[in-house]
Order: structure tokens, then C-alpha cells, then sequence
């Protein structure tokens, strides 16, 4: 009978010594958490390449660079093959250039740039909502291989993104944005940061010509660095122009 009294109790007191030790963590976690602000300005060209009704391909050439003080962060070289599949689909095979200047911050003028090189799958979806507004849906895989001193490139990591955009049209030729979109790292390399990064932001696009255009933008790009507990928190202006050739319009004329 003694020992049914007091396992409940050893019981109890187990729980407690553990959540007062969780809590212990938690606190220790939060006491060392670090968080480093940049503000970065984005420049892209993006071109679209319509072959067909059913086939484009897309090219984006970007620069983004620390605003204080100037100097490079990274250089993006971004191609895919687009297809429509019907009823708002689409599925896209694509290739990131990707240069990095490290050590990831601005006032560090001694730095060194390391090669990233992704292959991508993209499946998209558009839900129309009404005539002005509509619902984009976009998931993207990658797949990371890094440069190493050698010269040589290693697959380090998948990566999974999933991008949740509302686009609203006031007037013609001029489309309001607002998205939200998560990254997630999976490999065996990964350990801390599995929830690698959330952008959320919004922008105004704005198409003065059919084929030709400008946007302008603003976003957070919130990241968790390999140690779990260091982050970046990015304040970024993007600015890009758009443009489209329409090769199937062209022979027609």
C-alpha cells in the first residue's frame, strides 16, 4: 500500500522536475537567441519568353546588395520551363545560378564569394476569385549543391518552399501583391535549422506597355541560422522590371 502511495508522487514530482527544467532550457535558449538586422536593396530584371500557349520560358537576373554600407550580398542567375497543364495549373523545370558573398555581413569588406548551383522543380496553381483578385499558389523544390575551395560542388541539402500570393487589380495595368512564404531544409545535415526561413511582404506592379513594366516592393526575410539560435532579420526593397516577348504573336504579324 506505501508503494501506491508514493509512486503518484514520484510521478508528480518527475513532471515537475521536468517542466521546471524545460523552462529552465527555454529561458537559456531565448537569453542566447541573436538576432542581426540588415537592410538590403534587390535590382531584377525578369523576362518572360512566351513560345506558345502552352509553353514560357522565364529568366530573372538579380542583384541584392547591403544598402548600409553598400556592398555586394548575393548574385542570382534564375531560368525555368513552364508549362501549362489546364484548369489553373502549371509545372515548371528550372537552374539557379547562385554567388554568395561571405561572410554575410556589410561591414566586413574581406570577403569571399562561394557558388551555389540548384536545380528546381516548381508546380504552380492560380484560384480566381473575381475579376480583380486572385489566389496564387506556388511550391518549389531545390536541390543545393555548394562550392567547395577546391573548385569542386558537393549536394549539401532539399530544400522546400511553399508561396501563398493575393493579387489585387484596382485599375488595369496595375496589380497590388501580398505574400507569405516558408522555406523548410531537409537532409541529413540539417539539424537546428529544419524551419530555414518565413519572406512575407508586398509590392506594386505596374505595366504601362503590355510587354513592359515596373514593380516595386518591400520585404521581410526572417532566417535561423545553423546554430538554432542565431537569426537575420532582412529588411529588403525590391525593385524589377518586367518584360515579355511573345514569339507566337510575333509570327502571326
Amino acid at each position: 500500500m506505501l508503494l501506491e502511495y508514493r509512486n503518484p508522487m514520484h510521478k508528480i514530482k518527475l513532471i515537475v522536475f521536468v517542466i521546471l527544467l524545460f523552462g529552465l532550457l527555454s529561458t537559456s535558449v531565448k537569453a542566447q537567441k541573436k538576432v542581426d538586422t540588415q537592410h538590403l536593396l534587390w535590382t531584377r530584371y525578369y523576362i518572360k519568353l512566351k513560345i506558345n500557349d502552352n509553353y514560357q520560358i522565364r529568366q530573372e537576373i538579380e542583384e541584392r546588395t547591403y544598402w548600409f554600407p553598400w556592398r555586394q550580398h548575393q548574385f542570382v542567375s534564375r531560368t525555368f520551363t513552364e508549362r501549362k497543364l489546364g484548369k489553373g495549373w502549371n509545372a515548371g523545370l528550372g537552374f539557379t545560378f547562385f554567388l554568395q558573398s561571405l561572410p554575410h555581413h556589410p561591414e566586413i569588406t574581406d570577403f569571399q564569394n562561394r557558388t551555389e548551383l540548384r536545380p528546381q522543380l516548381e508546380i504552380g496553381y492560380q484560384q480566381t476569385i473575381s475579376d480583380k483578385i486572385s489566389l496564387h499558389h506556388r511550391y518549389w523544390t531545390e536541390f543545393r549543391f555548394f562550392e567547395y575551395p577546391n573548385g569542386s560542388f558537393e549536394y549539401g541539402n532539399n530544400r522546400t518552399r511553399y508561396k501563398i500570393e493575393l493579387r489585387y487589380s484596382p485599375i488595369d495595368k496595375l496589380t497590388i501583391k501580398a505574400f507569405d512564404e516558408i522555406h523548410i531544409n531537409i537532409g541529413s545535415k540539417i539539424v537546428q535549422n529544419v524551419f530555414d526561413q518565413n519572406r512575407y511582404g508586398t509590392s506594386f506592379q505596374y505595366m504601362p506597355l503590355e510587354n513592359l513594366g515596373l514593380e516595386l516592393g518591400y520585404f521581410n526575410w526572417y532566417q535561423q541560422r545553423k546554430s538554432g539560435v542565431d537569426f537575420y532579420n532582412r529588411h529588403i526593397i525590391r525593385f524589377t522590371i518586367h518584360h515579355t516577348i511573345n514569339f507566337k504573336k510575333s509570327k502571326n504579324q
